[in-house]
């Protein structure tokens, strides 16, 4: 892959003949593209380099002591390994890109089956692909990345019957995030306690009430979850007043318009879960679960994009996982037309983050990316 950019269709149609290794390539090529970026100084990357940074000059007595208030700290003590080894901060977030690319497609390549044509295991690919926050892949990196790992603790649980490996993953994507504790109902009943589907239907039912509780309510739920002392603050930063996605509401009616185009898919698939009600497998009882978690968390809409970082490649399983009822394939191709406006509002509110990194003569060759050295400025 002498340049990566040019060997995309050749990727793509190595992808349409089910070829692994064209889709290594790709998720390779998908962890160049961090490795290029250079983040704004508002962004959450930034701060990622900025702690590597730091971490150059840190006592380990010091970074240990500030790694006991940090219940996630897997990625900080990842970051701060790097550093005193002295490797590339590009080649720490590049290996983070590429782990959230590659459980994701763990999981869809497991649940392909052989009879799944050329066509739909490409469209299936380019769905999940679409369905991923860009901002979170290259950013914020830590939350998407333990929405990955979440997924992969999934497959193991439900499909392959590995309890003990999958709560290793599980508890693993907590300490890489501390959000996907929220799934810990969905995980339980999904892994641990097994209801009946008409069960789940009638909680799936009874959940589109949280569409109209109040966030004080949600944060008196929250609490019943089995949290530590030091997520209360974090609790109560996204559940009492605005959250971030609120504040950008009221600057601007163009976010809240991509918003509610971001999360349109939502609608799709509580339609698709009505009309297919009567369907059984472990694999839709923890979408429908999953599904109740948005509807509770309606009116806070920074949770609600997060959880959808777990639940719409989630859904998207199940779509495959479900290919050979009839209708499924045209099914399919109709969500994938559906979210193409999702993807490109994506895009398009990314765009100056993505040309200002990218669109550059480096980016054209293998050997132009890896040369690029991220250079930024810390005032303090």
């Amino acid at each position: 892959m002498i340049s990566p950019i040019l060997s995309l269709p050749f990727l793509f149609f190595g992808i349409y003949k089910k070829n692994k290794i064209s889709l290594i390539l790709l998720m390779f090529f998908g962890a160049l593209i961090t490795y290029q970026l250079v983040p704004h100084e508002t962004s959450d990357l930034f701060q990622h380099y900025r702690f590597y940074n730091q971490s150059l000059y840190k006592p380990i007595k010091i970074f240990i002591r500030e790694l006991l208030n940090k219940p996630d700290f897997v990625i900080y003590l990842g970051s701060f390994l790097f550093a005193k080894i002295g490797l590339s901060p590009q080649l720490f977030f590049s290996i983070l890109t590429y782990l959230t690319l590659f459980y994701m497609y763990k999981v869809y390549n497991k649940l392909i089956t052989n009879d799944v044509s050329k066509s739909n295991y490409l469209i299936g690919i380019i769905l999940i692909f679409f369905s991923i926050e860009l901002l979170g892949l290259y950013s914020g990196i830590r939350n998407l990345l333990a929405s990955s790992i979440l997924l992969y603790s999934f497959y193991l649980g439900i499909f392959e019957n590995k309890k003990r490996k999958s709560l290793t993953f599980f508890i693993f994507s907590f300490l890489v995030h501390y959000g996907t504790l929220i799934f810990i109902p969905v995980y339980v009943f999904s892994i641990y306690w097994n209801l009946t589907t008409k069960k789940i239907l009638y909680i799936y039912i009874c959940s589109f009430i949280g569409i109209f509780l109040s966030k004080s309510y949600l944060y008196d739920l929250a609490l019943l979850l089995p949290l530590p002392e030091a997520f209360d603050a974090k609790i109560r930063a996204y559940l009492f007043g605005l959250d971030l996605a609120e504040k950008g509401f009221l600057e601007s009616k163009s976010a809240y318009i991509s918003y509610m185009i971001r999360i349109s898919w939502v609608f799709f698939a509580h339609l698709y879960l009505f009309v297919t009600y009567k369907r059984q497998s472990p694999l839709r009882k923890s979408v429908l679960m999953s599904m109740c978690l948005l509807n509770v968390f309606h009116l806070a809409p920074d949770i609600n994009m997060r959880l959808t970082y777990f639940i719409e490649p989630l859904f998207i399983y199940l779509l495959y996982h479900e290919i050979n009822y009839k209708y499924n394939k045209i099914i399919i191709i109709t969500f994938f037309i559906y979210i193409i406006p999702s993807f490109v509002v994506n895009i398009i509110i990314n765009r100056v983050f993505f040309i200002n990194s990218l669109f550059n003569i480096d980016f054209l060759s293998l050997i132009g990316i890896l040369l690029k050295k991220v250079e930024l400025e810390f005032l303090w």
